[in-house]
């Protein structure tokens, strides 16, 4: 039995066109050569219950991952009083329409970083801004899916508590 934890972050394939394309871009920035992930959000109960931005920024849940690759990470440093400021901190999101004209800016890896008008980020990005209110990452702005996935399975401060396909 899997035992999600809210502050878990999680990251998704998507087989669709905008998935490849985002994996190819991401592929080829990416020192490693590799990318699987397009997709990023923040687990915010244990039940599976989820914050991401989809078409809007909003709350959604697991489920809607069923039959797809997924990897579920856990920071060793996340405390649920972390989660709980960190999550205050990215609400005032919800409802957010996903700024998809941002997603040109990571053709050109710095532009992403250092140009985001109105702070609204795009998935990846909610993610690490998460991680930043939770004291984890030093910056949110630029990050793509496959630099969170790439944190959750290599970097030794963080478990994976899933990888595979989602059932």
């Amino acid at each position: 039995m899997i035992e999600l934890r809210p502050g878990d972050v999680f990251c998704t394939e998507n087989p669709m066109m905008l998935g490849r394309a985002i994996n190819a871009v991401q592929r080829f920035f990416d020192p490693d050569d590799e990318s699987k992930y397009s997709h990023a959000g923040i687990i915010i109960s244990r039940f599976g219950d989820t914050f991401e931005a989809l078409w809007t920024i909003k709350k959604s849940d697991l489920s809607k991952y069923v039959g797809k690759q997924i990897v579920i990470g856990r920071n060793k440093n996340m405390t649920f009083e972390k989660f709980e400021t960190a999550y205050a901190e990215i609400m005032g999101h919800d409802g957010y329409i996903y700024p998809v004209h941002r997603l040109a800016f990571f053709l050109i890896p710095p532009l992403a970083k250092y140009f985001h008008p109105a702070n609204i980020p795009v998935c990846s990005e909610l993610a690490a801004k998460f991680l930043y209110h939770a004291g984890i990452l030093k910056n949110w702005a630029g990050k793509n899916p496959n630099y969170v996935a790439d944190m959750i399975i290599q970097w030794r401060t963080w478990e994976i508590v899933y990888e595979g396909v989602w059932e």
